[in-house]
């Protein structure tokens, strides 16, 4: 295990990506306690990873990891994301910044259940997550009037404790404030807005939890 690590962390030096020191630390570092994504990549996950001493770790890699959840959209990152899809081992990695933010404009439709997502931190297994997206039938699409699935299939969630339709990460029933933001990202796919006209005013919503 020594070993691979050590061969790990040249591999990186040797990329020229930044070098972290320090081993992160689940219990210090922050992290959304669940995982919500949307193909047009406006909900964000802002992850922080600090160390045993509780020092921000900054070039730490940082990785979502969906092999474990098949039925997970991964759109192809676009020319501004902070990030590049590794479609085949169907991993999302980020460096952090000198703060140790990584902040994560995901671009990922699909349901999955719990643990089979995982978060990584220089290697260290810092959290587990199901997978909730307004891309309820994981078709790369948020509902529109031409595409109602994903409508049909939140609207049969509502009044329910269901993981994968809490958009608010509240750990309740399926309610009027998850309804709000499936609604905000209706009308979505992984390049911008079905619509024909963009509605950028409208702001995001970001899972940024300390």
């Amino acid at each position: 295990m020594t070993s691979a690590i050590g061969s790990a962390l040249v591999c990186l030096a040797l990329s020229g990506a930044p070098l972290a020191t320090g081993v992160p630390s689940a219990a210090n570092s922050t992290f959304p306690p669940c995982l919500v994504a949307c193909p047009m990549g406006d909900i964000h996950v802002v992850v922080i990873v600090r160390d045993l001493a509780n020092n921000p770790l900054n070039g730490a890699s940082v990785v979502l990891e969906f092999s474990g959840c098949p039925a997970a959209h991964l759109c192809d990152p676009q020319p501004n994301d902070p990030y590049a899809t590794d479609p085949v081992a169907r991993r999302v990695p980020m460096f952090t910044d000198a703060t140790g933010k990584a902040d994560f404009p995901l671009r990922v439709g699909g349901l999955c259940g719990a643990g089979t997502v995982m978060l990584f931190a220089n290697g260290v297994l810092m959290a587990s997550y199901g997978l909730a997206s307004p891309d309820q039938d994981g078709d790369g699409f948020t509902a529109n009037l031409v595409m109602p699935n994903d409508a049909t299939l939140f609207a049969a969630k509502l009044g329910k404790v269901d993981p994968t339709a809490d958009f608010d990460c509240s750990g309740g029933p399926v309610d009027l404030a998850d309804q709000v933001i499936f609604n905000y990202h209706s009308s979505q796919f992984c390049l911008g807005w079905v619509d024909a006209v963009k509605r950028s005013t409208w702001g995001t919503l970001k899972q940024h939890y300390r």
